[in-house]
This record gives structure tokens, sequence and C-alpha cells, in this order.
């Protein structure tokens, strides 16, 4: 089912699905994505309670009142309580996972484990900064058609672009939906965002890396050796899997999803 709550002058959307329970498993969608990107997932997740969340400028979320990972956070919050989920899992894809980060940072007690996936705890490199400020220029000159098409199909590797051209369109399409001033604040909000290497390396609870051996924006073997001192780490790097692995290892993803929420949660379950 969908609902929705208003925090700080934004209207915040999610959806809540499978079985009911006391510790969902909350999903946060990447860039120029929403809670959509998940529906697969939710098939291949029978009886899991799961509460996947627009965030802010994107779905069915009005925008965010100021482009920090701070508000993104706090937003993530408010859907919690409102939904009146005391302590969760938390997993994000790609941007959803720089949220899930600052989220563990400032709220770690709501956290039963939180998973990074496609994502790191690095704050953007001078050439990632200067490329989102050239896609800010490109949206900002009108251009965002052209912005969303170029992004989608470099997430994939070729291979898997070529043979599902369908899933590509797909994406594009939801994203050039996606409101400018959304878009535009989401680069502002990842260009801006602090390094979370400390915050990972010192989880009180477990943690998830869920990587692709070929996605082309997340360096895994920095990633894992940043992650080494963190404590209850799972690491799965899927081969042959870009930046999109649920689709392109979409079984696998989900198992390796719903072991980790079982993990998590099997200790205070059993109470």
């Amino acid at each position: 089912m969908k609902y929705s709550c208003v925090f700080q002058n934004t209207t915040l959307s999610w959806h809540q699905d499978g079985a009911v329970g006391p510790i969902p498993l909350v999903l946060l969608h990447g860039f120029c994505e929403t809670s959509s990107i998940w529906e697969d997932t939710l098939t291949r997740l029978p009886g899991l309670p799961i509460l996947r969340i627009d965030l802010p400028g994107f779905g069915s979320s009005s925008l965010p009142t100021e482009a920090s990972i701070a508000h993104y956070a706090a937003c993530v919050q408010a859907v919690l309580d409102a939904a009146e989920v005391q302590q969760c899992v938390l997993v994000g894809h790609s941007l959803g996972g720089y949220v899930a980060l600052e989220f563990a940072q400032k709220y770690a007690d709501r956290l039963l484990g939180y998973g990074l996936f496609h994502a790191h705890p690095f704050a953007d490199t001078p050439e990632r900064v200067k490329a989102r400020q050239k896609g800010i220029e490109l949206l900002q000159s009108g251009k965002k058609a052209l912005y969303v098409s170029q992004l989608f199909p470099g997430l994939f590797t070729p291979e898997f672009a070529k043979a599902h051209p369908k899933i590509v369109q797909n994406l594009i399409e939801t994203g050039q939906k996606q409101e400018t001033e959304g878009i535009i604040a989401a680069l502002e909000l990842m260009l801006n965002r602090p390094d979370h290497t400390e915050t990972l390396q010192t989880a009180t609870c477990p943690v998830l890396l869920l990587l692709g051996a070929a996605d082309p924006l997340i360096a895994v073997q920095e990633t894992l050796k940043a992650a080494l001192p963190a404590d209850a780490l799972s690491v799965s790097v899927l081969p042959g899997v870009a930046h999109m692995g649920m689709f392109e290892s979409a079984a696998v993803c989900s198992q390796i999803l719903a072991q980790f929420w079982q993990f998590c949660t099997r200790p205070h379950l059993s109470i």
C-alpha cells in the first residue's frame, strides 16, 4: 500500500509491501530512480515486510527543502516515524546507499543492519565533482531528456544493455519524468556529501556490501579495503555485473537481501 507524510514542507511517499512485521527491510532507490526500481525484487521476496521510499524530488515525493545528504537522511527517519517503525534493516542503491550511510551515522539506534547496494563510503573525487557540475549545467539549460538518456545505458554492462533494451528504455523514461529541480538537488547533495569511511568502519550493526565487479562507478577494491575493519561485514561481489544488480543479477541479489534481513532480524524476531 502507498502512504505519505509531510516533513519540513516536503511530502514523502512510501510503499509498504509483503507481510506485516515490526522490522521491515527498507529499500532506498538510486539517482534518477523511484521506489518502482524494486518492483521485480518484491516478487522474489515473498513474506518479507518491505518498505520502499521515494526520496525527495523523485517518484511521488515532492522536492526537498534542502539539497543536503543530512536532509535526505532526516526524511528517511520521518518516514520511519510516520510508519511507526522503530528499527529496520536499511539498504540503499547508489544514491540511496549514500543516504543510508548518513542515516547510519546520525540514527544508528534505528538500525539492525544496513547495506550499500552499488555504493561506497567515499566523498566525490574532483573529477566526479566536475562531472556532476556539468550535469547540473546541462539540466539548467533545459536538456533533461538528453541528460537522462545518456545516464542509464552506461550503468549496465554493454552485453546486458544490448540484450535487454526495454529495461534500459523504461529506466530512461522514468528518469525523464522526474522534476529537473529534484535531479539537480540530488546532484548537489552527492557532490557535497562527506566521506563516510569512518562511519562504515565503526558500524555497530551488520553491514552488507553488494557490489558489481564490472561497475564503472564503484572502485570495488578500495571500497572493500575501507570496509574491512567493520564488524559483521557481509560482502558479495557479483561477477559480470555493473551498477544495476537488481536487473543484471535479479535472483542472486534478491536472495542476498533476504539472507541479510534474516541475519539481522532473527535474534530479535525470536524473542
